[in-house]
């Protein structure tokens, strides 16, 4: 879909752009978590974290893409495909995470407006920011171990057989057996 991202600065575009995904959208999810139940957090620096949350849905929809471009290219194993198989939750594990963020905004903004021009309470206003910060660290939760563990995936489906100059060992490739 997107041939832009096949290749960046003459390299295939996916390990370049996968970063986005892998740093922002843990920060995004910290950021959030912190936003959910510190009011001081939510005032200063809320609507950053909900910024830096749909940059980074943007960059796993990114990293998808570029992702899929990058499939054909590459040598077919049972951890590529493992990878690929994991990867199409990536989207929405950042969508996870920007929901989170917005929602927590959201529903301070919607009370605190209320409360600014003395309207009678919805029903739940009072337990509504509770309500939404309880779902909010869950998705950021949810949002950030998944991008780790499609992270660490892909870097075992690239790095896990290659051994460390020098080490005498490996990274993580097949450990079982004895070694001479």
């Amino acid at each position: 879909m997107l041939a832009l991202l096949d290749s960046l600065f003459g390299l295939p575009g996916h390990p370049l752009v996968v970063h986005i995904a892998v740093v922002l959208v843990p920060l995004a999810a910290v950021g959030t978590i912190a936003i959910a139940f510190w009011a001081a957090a939510r005032r200063r620096i809320g609507w950053i974290v909900v910024a830096l949350a749909f940059v980074a849905f943007v960059g796993c929809f990114l990293a998808k893409e570029s992702g899929e471009a990058l499939q054909n290219s590459v040598r077919r194993t049972e951890a590529v495909d493992a990878h690929v198989e994991m990867a199409d939750g990536g989207t929405v594990a950042g969508f996870a995470v920007f929901v989170a963020a917005a929602g927590v905004m959201v529903v301070d903004l919607v009370v605190r407006q209320r409360t600014a021009r003395q309207q009678p309470p919805l029903p739940l206003q009072g337990r509504a920011p509770v309500i939404v910060g309880v779902l909010a660290v869950i998705l950021s939760l949810f949002g950030a171990v998944r991008i780790v563990q499609i992270g660490h995936s892909g870097a075992k489906a690239t790095w896990g057989n290659t051994p460390i100059v020098g080490s005498g060992g490996d990274w993580g490739g097949d450990r079982g057996g004895d070694r001479d």
